[in-house]
């Protein structure tokens, strides 16, 4: 026998595991919330304000030609949204300190990820949807604010 302090025994949980684990929690969470609220009534007026889009208006005139460059990209391959480097504006980009590279290298993952949803949502409707409308002005958004710190080196 060992003298001293006892050492505990700590079972290891493997992320498969953890992963079962804290599905079955979150359903048992989920189930409660349900049963809270599956007798509750929605208002017929709330419902129809929640059925509709934020905003009927169109795309804004810059956010319609940024959505008509974007697809143009897209579609002539000069654009793959599976590959992030295609959206550099090396020039600049190759100008860039690491740390600003690493920033920029980020943003683009997180930017690209927007613009396949644009693209999947494009192949799918040809339309300006709604939600063709806020991705264009998430990608917007995301790009602007990120070039106004670094500089021009994104191609869209």
């Amino acid at each position: 026998m060992i003298k001293g302090k006892a050492k505990r025994i700590v079972p290891l949980i493997f992320p498969s595991e953890f992963a079962i684990i804290f599905r079955y929690f979150q359903q048992g969470i989920m189930r409660n919330v349900y049963k809270m609220f599956k007798d509750a009534a929605i208002d017929p007026n709330v419902q129809q304000k929640l059925n509709k889009p934020l905003s009927a208006e169109a795309l804004a005139k810059e956010h319609e030609e940024f959505l008509d460059m974007l697809i143009g990209k897209l579609e002539k391959k000069e654009l793959d949204p599976m590959n992030s480097s295609t959206l550099f504006n090396h020039p600049v980009y190759d100008k860039l300190s690491e740390d600003e590279q690493e920033k920029t290298d980020l943003t683009a993952i997180n930017i690209m990820g927007v613009i396949r949803q644009i693209e999947q949502v494009w192949k799918l409707e040809h339309a300006k949807s709604f939600q063709i409308q806020n991705l264009v002005e998430t990608v917007w958004q995301m790009k602007s604010k990120f070039e106004e710190l670094h500089g021009d080196v994104y191609v869209i």
